[in-house]
């Protein structure tokens, strides 16, 4: 009796492991100068549960700050290859905090693969420290499915790269279509390598 209760308790953990595995916040890279702004992409793994609704708070390393649109809005946007009929709402809370929640009013899925759902724009202070910083999911962030069952992801980082001598994304793309591969930093790679490689002008993640 006491192997048939450890071989549940097993199984759960291994269910609790492979859910949180995919319904779960991730970040790419990005490289930036100081004075300069740059996009960061949130990805999302959900390939086994059609999630609808999700809320997210992003702490943000001393140095960088959002930017934000004429009207005072955060710049964020959605990536529509992965959405029905869903919006985007953000804001930067008094604490600095950028707060988003992507959310549809008929309750419409996700698309359910993997990759980037949307992106935000931040800018480098001029006096910036150059080095690698930390952008990261704040505490856990909710995930909510059409029959508003509630997930949770726990909190994730991203590195973002301040230099001096930054190559930008868009040239690295251009410069990939020769059939080149480059990792975020500028660096020319010989063949993929784990996390984020730019490939014949686009952004692919290599496990």
């Amino acid at each position: 009796m006491k192997k048939i209760h450890l071989l549940v308790l097993a199984l759960f953990a291994c269910i609790a492991g492979w859910a949180e595995d995919n319904n779960k916040f991730y970040f790419t890279d990005a490289v930036i100068k100081p004075g300069e702004t740059a996009n960061i992409e949130l990805c999302m793994r959900n390939e086994a549960t059609d999630l609808s609704c999700l809320e997210a708070e992003i702490q943000l390393p001393e140095g960088l700050s959002v930017v934000k649109d004429a009207e005072g809005n955060p710049q964020a946007t959605l990536y529509r290859n992965r959405i029905a009929d869903h919006e985007i709402l953000a804001n930067v809370l008094a604490d600095g905090k950028l707060k988003l929640l992507v959310s549809s009013v008929s309750g419409q899925a996700l698309d359910n693969v993997e990759g980037p759902l949307l992106s935000f724009c931040v800018r480098a202070d001029d006096t910036a420290p150059v080095g690698e910083c930390a952008v990261e999911t704040v505490g856990e962030s909710l995930l909510v499915n059409a029959s508003a069952e509630a997930f949770y992801s726990v909190g994730v980082k991203g590195i973002v790269q301040i230099t001096d001598d930054a190559t930008s994304i868009e040239s690295l793309q251009e410069q990939s279509r020769n059939g080149l591969i480059y990792n975020t930093s500028g660096q020319r790679l010989n063949k993929k390598q784990k996390g984020i490689n730019i490939i014949n002008g686009r952004k692919e993640l290599h496990k």
